[in-house]
């Protein structure tokens, strides 16, 4: 695809940049030509300015295919590699896409002249073959992926320096969910109790604030009535975790408390100063006017004189005193003039009653005058009545205009929050709304009202509080789960990227550093890429040191608190100098933290000699990020739209900055010109083209530099305000390749209304878009496109339907009108038309049907339904496409585990976990698995025992024989904790797939197996802990899982619109546009609370049988989400649109819609101006779009329209349209491409031979069908089985750590595999510290891998003696080191890797220190240094050498066979099994001994370390001094028993080896017994031969049941009987026998 300008311009490398793509403008292929240019171009902003970061010089040997003179060396290419260009995308999938197009692309590049015929581009620029192929190898590597994996990726190696040492694995949907739910319901368990505070710690929430979030708490459960409406407020707020901290955080003091006037600045945030100042002055002037006008006639209106406590007297104390300056102030003024004027009953209401008729209220707070109807004089009276109605209309109208609406609000808002009174009051003055008690009474006065109570500011600052204090609370719980499980969720990510890239102070710092310290670097202010924060932390640091009575406690730390503060920030900067790019695609979908830890990045880089002077600019590499705001719709995965707007505005005003700061980008060759931009592509010194490119549009697509005025040839030229942009870095693609012309241009016209700025309720809002015109491309300018309404009609139900189950119903017939139902029944036949590419018809409003021509036929995929909600149409229309045989799935389908299949195996599973419930047992007994009628299931459940098991009673209940071996096949599988294979066989031999047919319930059933099957690897097979797992995701409300299915590839595809984001298809069906489903208000509600980025609040209901009080702050936050809600539906219906290439076809009516003869449809008309409906919106710009072109007989236009005047919204009214008028003229555009809309109003338009609803299946005949199915399988006859096929091989792999197992016990084996059993305890047991422990916070694993990561970096080898070993070793284990096991370096650098934070790291050392000092002075140390011990002198050696060795084990021609009803199948017989064994060798020894060569496997074991310390001299420690190989005490032999397994399969492994070098005539070496070295003595201990002999024939012996197990069927647990009390040894370490309730153990 040739480029458009805008495209061209957004390759420029020279500047940051912004682009601006509209939908379907190609913005993917621009942003990989953006990479491609960043990899080829050798002079571009980024190499000139910043340093080149490190690089390899030549990619590993076998990585490249290309010989070494065709490659080049990467330290000399100035262009950038993919290592420093960071890509990221916000989805996985476009991920994905992006590296997969990079490839390609990639792939084609070739040396050459410019061209590029799309099979192959060549390049001048590239001149070695294999350039490309050292690209694409780097690009494995390159940082391409979402946000929160490219953060992943940027921890990964610095974990442990973070303080985190969980696992890398990022936990499932699944699991987060339960963590969350477990997390919740600890939160609600803990006792609020002083005495038991420590329970509360130690389940997480952090000491300091442990008895406030209880307190919280449970001030939550009072102020909400009950703890389940307070849990559905707690769910809801840690969903919203980014927004809460965003908010807090800028609301919080010192103290960690909500600021009072903080929570002031953020209210009036959304309310511009200047408006506000006007409104108050204007005000101010017509009260003025008011009040003179009293005063000129107060002998007739207060006779008497004014009273100083009256409304008018307080009016005129307003207007004297002027409006205030402050936007607090002015409100609390206009507040207090609003009391003066308004009715006390209405003060508070969207439209309050202000000068109630044209009066001054006077109720129980007198107004000062009398009422114009009293004065006597008739000339009088009528001059002051019309004066006083002229005037307090005049007030009234500019409060209910559009801006004074909004005032009230804030008005409203502020009366609630301040508490003082309006002048000229009297003390008893009461207000409208009284101050509810705070804390909270047990129950209000019988006489009190509830709506007429709020809560005040203190009480708003202490919900706001507690909300805060839980939220944390929650999070230090959920952080103590996730560290129990050892899992990460991707919010740990960013957390631990933002301590990695000082966004904050560290988590693991804030243990040590002065808070001072700590209150700094969390002092991040607005321009987040400086590091003026880190800079005062290093001058409060200074302070301290210079003035030791400052640090207190912390004096002696300062110097360890410098040197780590100084690695922290060096390491930032070396982080940043990595990257000298970032390219950051969908940018108006990322969170507000995302903004702030991507620009983490873009500041001050680590420098080294020789590198470019540091240029003068905040962001140092090369930004340019992709978005749409209109595009911007996933506000629920806490995407913030401002972000992309402030970004765009900071990326112009740096451009601006670092073209007259930054002379290397204007000295020659120019980089940077002030009315031209560069294309890298041309601009380069060696430029050779092709003929062909010079003469393709005029050599257009060559020019070096591209005008900022320049436009495409068949767009308008740009703007002055768009050249501006241009120059400032802002890009926007207006070239749209995805739609055809005609609809396109209709879609523009609508944009312009939906997006225009009158339908915004906060008018200075950063959350709003813009409408942008898109032109069609060259080659679909004169395509029309199509655009279709399908209406359904709204009337009927005048006769009830039939009572024949058998005889389907007619959504258009007898019966109520059901909408969805019609839309359904229209879409599904709408779609068989345009598959079958028949003809459809429009009737006229006298009553003709008018035949339209037949559209060439569609394929079902190129079909795509689209939703605004995942609302229950989608199942409707799905099961109507079904009926009709159209093959249709949607991509997800709501909740699983409320799907009908799943629901049926979830039963299976509770049952299986309780077989005692009556509850459960029903569950399963009524489902298609067994089929129960209610007579059967009285006779099963009414006679059972109170306490007998119901699975066993099942049993014998079964229907036949079939169903009794099934039903008996569960309590086989239940009892050895098989479950996710009883699940499976379920699915595989039960009715459950006749019944459930489809290929989405199969697909749902799979998907419920995979996450069964995935808690019993984390939590184990327990049936019971299993189903409540189940149970827990079930009931976790709005966050459970949704079923996900892959739809075929030949359907219909349905989907919400958000999941069609990125998506086109040829015909789009925007379906059940008129409902308020995506735009209401009901589910916040509900939940009572509501997080928006700019705050949050809760809904307080302390009384279950009261109204909610009055809150201000959730007033305020209701109405911004409100409109934040409002401004993403529009952008909604955008994105929906305009995935559509050439047919868009709007579905939906309003109630009521119905036909009128002689005039067509009549459409009722309704507008919400705070929530419209989707089809609200199109239908008002319509209307608004034919006012400006001024259609007088436009159908859209309401009858009382005068377009000559500007048309408002109007919120009710009705249309007329007539089908036939609008197929030939549809009002809908300028366009002369586009200019009809066919209107489908009934299923009488579209044109069938045959009726389809008598082929429609009720619901009771399908399962009457099911029934004779079942029926019939019954009297089937047993299968008789076919002998089993022969296989001579099987494959099977094995961990070297479980031949041990088998050998000492089996069972445990057993358990671990077949049983699926996690080796956890199911209830751990208290562990008591003993003394003969080791150090704290480490454990003998632990202590082993740190000895042995010692062993490993700092053995010595003294290499062979001479130039050449004996024997050839590769050169790797010959190279010369000198031992440093001993060296203090490398412990500490190991301890920093492996040591947690809580270990006694003193200890450790001393511990450590000791068992090196043994090994180095033993065998061991004298053979690393180049001495001979026992006749060898090592001439190299490998630690952690990999091996991979395959045994061949013979079976006796095992059967394998698998279980039916009707016994077990065989299914094949199998004579041998190749093992394959994989694994790491400590340490592998090559000696030379009395001129022979020899190679020897070495074990380091670190048993009984602990006796290094405590003086016993019992154990291996017997055996301390003795100088031979021979095992010399009972401990020694002991230890070379229990590891004989792995030394005889390492003993093989190099066996093999040099077996294989022999045979290929390569001289070998001599493989000698395996030694073990014994840490606690440093003695380095044989094998004896007889040893060994027997431990190679037991290894044969082990892999053969090893095999066994694996292979065969049918292993039942009995098979391997416990240990014998004998052997209670092994018991005792094994994880089956731990814990307060061992499942396993030795007999008796």
């Amino acid at each position: 695809m040739r480029l458009n300008t805008a495209q061209r311009l957004a390759l420029n490398l020279d500047s940051h940049i912004v682009v601006d793509a509209g939908a379907g403008t190609g913005k993917t292929s621009t942003i990989i030509d953006r990479v491609i240019e960043h990899y080829l171009t050798e002079d571009q902003r980024a190499t000139r300015i910043l340093p080149m970061p490190e690089r390899p010089s030549k990619l590993e040997g076998g990585l490249l295919m290309s010989p070494s003179s065709e490659t080049i060396d990467l330290r000399k290419w100035r262009g950038l590699l993919p290592g420093e260009v960071v890509l990221l995308t916000f989805t996985n999938r476009a991920s994905d896409e992006m590296r997969d197009r990079l490839r390609k692309r990639i792939s084609k590049l070739k040396p050459g002249p410019i061209s590029d015929d799309g099979i192959s581009r060549t390049d001048p620029r590239i001149r070695h073959q294999g350039f490309n192929e050292q690209l694409l190898t780097l690009l494995e590597d390159a940082p391409i992926g979402t946000i929160d994996s490219f953060f992943n990726q940027l921890i990964s190696p610095y974990r442990g320096y973070l303080g985190d040492f969980n696992s890398k694995d990022i936990i499932s949907d699944t699991n987060r969910i339960l963590l969350v739910e477990s997390a919740i319901n600890t939160l609600w368990r803990l006792p609020n109790s002083f005495n038991l505070i420590g329970d509360a710690v130690d389940a997480g929430i952090p000491s300091e604030i442990a008895t406030q979030v209880l307190d919280a708490r449970d001030n939550i459960s009072r102020h909400y009535s009950s703890r389940r409406s307070a849990t559905n407020v707690l769910r809801s707020l840690v969903y919203k975790s980014v927004f809460i901290e965003e908010s807090t955080r800028l609301m919080t003091n010192k103290s960690g408390k909500i600021d009072q006037e903080s929570l002031k600045k953020r209210i009036t945030l959304s309310i511009d100063q200047e408006e506000l100042t006007n409104f108050s002055r204007e005000v101010c002037t017509l009260i003025t006017k008011y009040c003179d006008f009293i005063k000129e006639n107060i002998t007739a209106l207060a006779p008497e004189g004014v009273f100083s406590d009256t409304r008018i007297a307080s009016l005129d104390s307003l207007c004297e005193s002027q409006p205030p300056v402050g936007k607090w102030e002015q409100l609390v003024w206009l507040g207090h003039l609003l009391l003066c004027i308004t009715s006390n009953a209405s003060i508070m209401s969207d439209k309050p009653s202000i000068f109630p008729n044209s009066k001054l209220p006077s109720d129980t707070w007198e107004s000062g005058i009398r009422s114009y109807s009293e004065i006597k004089d008739k000339t009088t009276k009528e001059s002051v009545k019309i004066g006083l109605k002229t005037m307090s209309s005049q007030i009234k109208d500019l409060w209910y205009t559009k801006i004074g609406k909004l005032i009230l609000h804030f008005t409203q808002v502020t009366l609630m929050l301040d508490d003082s009174n309006p002048p000229m009051t009297s003390e008893d003055w009461k207000r409208p709304l009284q101050k509810l008690q705070f804390p909270l009474p047990n129950r209000l006065s019988d006489d009190s009202k509830i709506n007429k109570f709020h809560f005040t500011l203190e009480a708003e600052v202490d919900n706001l509080d507690n909300l805060k204090l839980v939220h944390d609370g929650f999070l230090g719980i959920l952080k103590k789960l996730k560290k129990n499980e050892e899992t990460h969720d991707y919010e740990d990510v960013q957390r631990l990227a933002g301590d990695l890239l000082l966004a904050n102070c560290p988590t693991v710092c804030r243990t040590f550093y002065p808070q001072s310290i700590q209150d700094a670097l969390n002092s991040l202010n607005t321009e987040t890429w400086r590091d003026d924060h880190i800079i005062q932390a290093f001058s409060i640091l200074e302070k301290l040191e210079n003035n030791p009575n400052m640090a207190g406690n912390y004096l002696e730390n300062l110097s360890t608190i410098r040197i780590d503060l100084t690695q922290r920030f060096d390491l930032l900067k070396q982080i940043r100098r990595r990257y000298r790019a970032f390219i950051i695609d969908e940018a108006q979908d990322n969170s507000p933290l995302q903004w702030r830890l991507l620009s983490r990045l873009w500041g001050e880089r680590a420098t080294q000699d020789g590198d470019p002077e540091v240029p003068n600019t905040p962001w140092q590499p090369t930004i340019c990020y992709v978005g749409d705001v209109k595009q911007s719709i996933y506000a629920f995965r806490q995407a913030e739209v401002t972000g992309f707007l402030e970004y765009s505005r900071i990326l112009r005003d740096i451009n601006k900055h670092e073209f007259s700061s930054i002379k290397e980008l204007t000295r020659k060759p120019p980089l940077r010109k002030l009315n031209s931009s560069r294309d890298p592509r041309n601009s380069y010194i060696l430029n050779v083209t092709k003929a062909i490119e010079v003469t393709e549009d005029g050599g257009r697509n060559l020019i070096p530099w591209i005008p900022f005025d320049l436009s495409d040839t068949h767009l308008p030229i740009p703007s002055s305000q768009e050249v501006e942009y241009r120059k400032q870095g802002l890009i926007r693609l207006q070239i749209n390749y995805r739609t055809d012309g005609g609809l396109l241009n209709v879609m523009n016209e609508w944009w312009n209304d939906v997006f225009n700025d009158k339908h915004r309720h906060f008018p200075n809002g950063n959350f709003y878009a813009q409408s942008q015109p898109l032109f069609p491309s060259k080659d679909k300018i004169n395509s029309s496109g199509s655009l279709e309404w399908i209406c359904p009609l709204g009337t009927g139900g005048e006769t009830n339907p039939s009572t024949d189950l058998r005889k389907s119903l007619d959504p258009f017939g007898p019966g109520k009108p059901d909408s969805i139902e019609r839309q359904s029944m229209m879409i599904s036949l709408r779609i068989k038309n345009l598959i079958e590419g028949k003809s459809i018809r429009i009737l006229s409003s006298e009553g003709e049907w008018i035949e339209l021509p037949a559209e060439e036929p569609v394929d079902p995929s190129d079909i795509m339904i689209l939703l605004p909600s995942r609302s229950k149409i989608r199942d409707v229309i799905i099961r109507h496409l079904h009926n009709l045989g159209i093959p249709a799935q949607a991509d997800r389908e709501g909740r699983l585990l409320d799907r009908p299949a799943v629901h049926t195996i979830e039963g299976l599973l509770q049952f299986i976990a309780r077989p005692f419930s009556r509850h459960h047992a029903s569950w399963v007994a009524r489902s298609t698995l067994i089929g129960f009628d209610d007579a059967k299931l009285q006779q099963y459940l009414f006679y059972a025992g109170k306490e007998e098991n119901l699975l066993i009673r099942l049993r014998d209940f079964a229907i036949n024989e079939r169903q009794k071996e099934l039903i008996q096949r569960w309590i086989d599988l239940s009892s050895t904790g098989r479950i996710v294979d009883l699940l499976e066989e379920t699915v595989d031999r039960s009715d459950i797939l006749m019944a459930f047919t489809d290929t989405v319930s199969r697909q749902d059933i799979e998907q419920f197996i995979d996450i069964v099957r995935s808690l019993s690897r984390e939590v184990g097979g327990d049936s019971i802990v299993l189903a409540d797992k189940i149970r827990d995701l079930r009931e976790s409300g709005g966050n459970s899982l949704e079923a996900v299915t892959i739809p075929p590839s030949d359907a219909v595809r349905v989907m919400t619109i958000h999941g069609s984001k990125g998506l086109q298809s040829k015909v789009i069906i925007l379906a059940d546009l008129f409902s308020g489903r995506q735009t209401n208000m009901t589910m916040d509600d509900r939940n009572r609370l509501i997080v928006t980025p700019e705050l949050f609040a809760g809904n307080p209901k302390p009384w279950s049988n009261e109204k909610s009080p009055s809150s201000a702050l959730w007033k305020h936050v209701r109405k911004i989400h409100q409109a934040r809600k409002s401004a993403e539906s529009r952008r909604l219906l955008y994105v929906g649109a305009t995935r559509a290439q050439h047919k868009l076809i709007v579905v939906g009516s309003t109630k009521g819609t119905n036909w009128v003869n002689g005039e067509g449809i009549k459409f009722p008309w309704n507008y919400s101006e705070s929530l419209p409906q989707l089809g609200e919106m199109w239908i008002e710009s319509l209307r608004q779009g034919s006012a400006n072109r001024n259609e007088q007989d436009s159908p859209w236009l309401d009858p009382s329209d005068v377009v000559s005047d500007e048309i408002i919204i109007r919120t009710r009214g009705h249309r007329i349209f007539n089908p036939s008028s609008l197929i030939s003229r549809g009002f809908l555009s300028n366009s002369k491409a586009l200019k009809g809309l066919t209107m489908l109003h009934h299923p009488d338009c579209f044109i069938s031979e045959t009726n389809s609803s008598h082929l429609t299946k009720t619901p009771l005949t399908r399962i009457e069908n099911l029934d004779n199915a079942a029926k019939k399988s019954i009297s089937q006859e047993t299968i008789s089985f076919s002998s089993p096929r022969t296989d001579s091989f099987a494959r099977l792999k094995i961990a070297p750590s479980r031949i041990p197992i088998i050998e000492k016990c089996p069972r445990r084996h057993w358990y671990e595999t077949i049983g699926g059993l996690s080796p956890k305890p199911i209830i751990p047991s208290i562990s008591i510290n003993s003394s003969n422990s080791l150090p704290q916070g480490i454990d003998a694993a632990l202590f082993g891998t740190i000895v042995h990561r010692i062993m490993e970096i700092g053995i010595g080898n003294p290499g062979p003696k001479g130039e050449h070993p004996t024997t050839p070793l590769p050169e790797s284990w010959i190279k010369r080191e000198t031992d440093s096991i001993d060296s203090l370096e490398i412990h500490n650098t190991v301890f920093d890797e492996l040591l947690p934070l809580e270990a006694d790291r003193e200890s450790t050392t001393e511990l450590v220190n000791l068992m090196i000092n043994r090994i180095k002075s033993g065998a061991l140390g004298k053979l690393s240094r180049g001495e001979i011990f026992d006749g060898h002198r090592v001439e190299g050696l490998r630690t952690e050498m990999p091996f991979n060795i395959t045994k061949k084990i013979n079976l006796d021609n095992l059967i394998r066979s698998r279980w039916t009803p009707d016994g077990y199948e065989p299914l094949s017989k199998i004579e041998f099994a190749n093992i394959e064994m994989s694994g790491l060798i400590d340490l592998v020894l090559c000696t030379v001994a009395h001129g022979e060569s020899t190679i020897r496997p070495v074990d380091l074991k670190t048993e009984e370390a602990i006796k290094l310390v405590d003086g016993k001299t019992d154990g291996l420690i017997e055996a301390l001094g003795e100088s031979t190989t021979e095992p010399k005490c009972q401990a020694e032999i002991d230890i070379l028993l229990e590891h004989r397994m792995q030394q005889a399969l390492y003993y093989t492994a190099l066996k093999n080896l040099e077996n294989e070098r022999s045979k290929s005539g390569y001289p070998s070496r001599k493989v000698l017994s395996p030694a073990i070295l014994i840490g606690v003595t440093g003695r380095l201990v044989v094998y004896p031969e007889k040893m060994l002999e027997n431990a190679l024939n037991d290894l044969e012996e082990n892999l053969a049941l090893a095999a066994e197990m694996s292979l065969g069927s049918n292993i039942i647990l009995s098979k391997f009987p416990q240990l014998e009390a004998s052997k209670s040894e092994i018991c005792n370490k094994c994880p089956f026998n731990q814990g307060e309730l061992p499942i396993c153990g030795p007999l008796n």
